[in-house]
């Protein structure tokens, strides 16, 4: 997964005028300015100068990789081998990793096997049955020596209480990969939705960490999707939707593009199934050219799939306008069959994406003629996290773990009304200068109905952080989750927490009373140790880059994140997936 600001990929300076969107927007009408304060802190960033990040590579030097980047540290988690757990029993929380396994090398040696960035998603015709995911480290790969991230789904049939632990066949080397995708050694960006008939559709990315790019730029990577029929008991081989930079026995090939950050959505109804994924193209230097979102679609269940096309316009077809500078899409499909795909992308005046009014915005795709074309409309501007040279990268004030800013979206499948959330710092606390002070993360909501006209951004949070939300509707019932400081505001510790929402149409979104999901506070500084600017040990420096949460028909609230406590009792402490059941009715 690829983080930090969009417009830094293509070495463009901050001093961009953060800007809040208006309500509604299109890719030609550009939102209005705020106040002082956001230009007074983007000026003072400036100073520094552009900061460039050319694909930020964290795939492949990647941070979520146990060992890789601090291999000769000890992660915190070694602290608590052999010893009781310092937390209590965790109910009414599940830890839905069953049979968990021992870190074999690396820096967190000896702890129980990590799992984070979780996906969940409700059966429509069942809503006791649930299917669920994580970048899971169980499986040693004989070839790298050290554990990798292999595709798991977790499955429940009784409604969350207790779950079954399911291994994807054939995603990677460790997991008895054939062919082309036998190069690949990890896999990861779990994404899960149901679609007719209590079928299952897992997508991830599966990359290789060893070959070299042969006469390219990048390494083979690829975009799979698995599916079961059977309601998330069984999965059959994965799909290649796309694969670049390997041959079909699965040896290097040129290529300068590194398939990122899938999604899938299904139709409940046709059994169509779309797969958005984001594009990094390099030049033929190695230097990041663009990052387009793309879709493929199934008409046949994933039997088949169409070549990929554009979402994103081409550089420079309309200035100012959209960019293809973008990442982390995420699609969903209404009751009336039309398909809306969020993402972060970059509005600029021209495709050098050099002018001072620059800036990362939101922004919906919607067709409703099955994918074959979109229109675009902006929904607000993404405010940039202050850049922590410590962690080289947008992050929390006092915590070590990378953020983004990507959207979630859903679709109420009674109403047809439209949610999106992403989080920025429009509410952090910076001086008169613009340097930040202390970071207030809030979730940002708005609504439609009919993915065009958007509601007013709102923020839903507390006077802390909130990161990595999600959202989920059902018959007009709504809720956003995400991770909060707000229960311990002057630590670093971290909970889960919900916020009812209310959508009304052509009125901006309202929420209610935050609610508490996790039954305590947890450590995320205890594995993925990382070397910070300074050569510190930076403890924590990956918990995920997302969450997800998901309700079905009986409304309820099922959401998912990346836990630290283990699991008391049975596992010290490590990254866990964990749910919880919440009746909303």
């Amino acid at each position: 997964m690829v983080v930090g600001s969009l417009r830094r990929l293509v070495g463009v300076s901050v001093t961009a005028l953060a800007l809040v969107g208006a309500g509604v927007g299109t890719a030609g009408a550009a939102p209005a300015p705020d106040a002082g304060q956001q230009v007074n802190r983007r000026a003072a960033q400036a100073t520094a100068g552009p900061r460039h990040n050319p694909l930020l590579k964290e795939i492949l030097a990647r941070q979520d990789e146990i060992g890789t980047r601090a291999p000769t540290v000890s992660a915190q988690c070694q602290q608590f081998i052999g010893k009781p757990s310092p937390y209590p029993p965790t109910k009414p929380n599940v830890d839905m990793i069953v049979g968990d396994h021992i870190t074999s090398a690396g820096s967190s040696a000896g702890c129980p096997t990590a799992q984070n960035e979780t996906a969940i998603a409700s059966n429509p015709a069942n809503p006791a049955n649930i299917v669920a995911g994580a970048n899971d480290y169980r499986v040693y790969n004989a070839r790298e020596s050290r554990n990798d991230a292999a595709g798991f789904a977790y499955t429940s049939t009784d409604g969350g209480r207790t779950w079954k632990n399911v291994l994807l066949p054939g995603l990677t080397y460790q997991t008895g990969a054939v062919g082309a995708l036998r190069a690949m050694d990890g896999a990861g960006d779990p994404v899960i939705s149901f679609g007719p008939n209590n079928t299952v559709y897992y997508g991830n990315i599966v990359f290789s960490r060893g070959a070299p790019a042969v006469g390219g730029t990048e390494a083979p990577s690829a975009i799979v999707v698995s599916i079961s029929h059977d309601g998330g008991l069984t999965f059959g081989l994965p799909k290649i939707i796309q694969i670049d930079g390997v041959d079909a026995r699965g040896n290097p090939t040129p290529t300068r593009v590194f398939n990122d950050k899938v999604w899938v959505a299904a139709d409940p109804n046709s059994g169509r199934v779309y797969v958005t994924w984001t594009r990094f193209l390099d030049t033929a230097l190695g230097d990041y050219a663009e990052s387009p979102i793309v879709i493929a679609a199934s008409i046949d269940r994933g039997a088949t799939f169409t070549h990929f096309r554009r979402i994103d316009p081409v550089a420079g077809t309309t200035n100012p306008g959209l960019q293809p500078y973008s990442q982390g899409s995420n699609p969903r499909v209404g009751p009336d069959g039309t398909l809306y795909v969020a993402y972060e992308t970059a509005y600029c005046a021209s495709q050098a994406c050099d002018h001072p009014n620059d800036r990362d915005v939101t922004v919906v795709a919607t067709s409703t003629n099955r994918g074959a074309s979109f229109s675009r409309s902006i929904v607000g501007t993404n405010y940039d996290f202050p850049f922590d040279d410590e962690i080289s990268g947008e992050g929390l004030t006092h915590e070590n773990f990378r953020i983004n800013a990507f959207p979630q979206l859903t679709v109420d499948p009674v109403t047809g009304v439209v949610l999106v959330t992403w989080v920025d710092d429009r509410n952090g606390h910076y001086t008169i200068a613009g340097q930040s002070l202390q970071t207030n993360a809030d979730n940002i909501v708005s609504s439609s109905t009919n993915g065009i006209s958007w509601t007013r951004p709102v923020s839903v949070g507390t006077v802390r952080d909130e990161i990595f939300g999600a959202v989920a509707s059902y018959g007009g019932t709504a809720a956003v989750v995400s991770y909060t400081r707000g229960y311990q505001p002057r630590g670093v510790r971290l909970d889960f927490a919900w916020w009812p929402l209310t959508a009304t149409p052509g009125r901006p979104v309202t929420s209610a009373t935050i609610h508490r999901v996790t039954s305590q506070s947890s450590d995320p500084r205890i594995q993925f140790p990382v070397i910070g600017a300074d050569g510190r040990v930076l403890q924590g420096g990956f918990i995920g880059d997302y969450t997800g949460v998901s309700m079905g028909s009986d409304r309820r609230l099922h959401p998912a994140w990346t836990d630290f406590r283990g699991n008391p009792g049975t596992t010290t402490p490590n990254q866990d997936a964990y749910t919880r059941s919440i009746d909303l009715s």
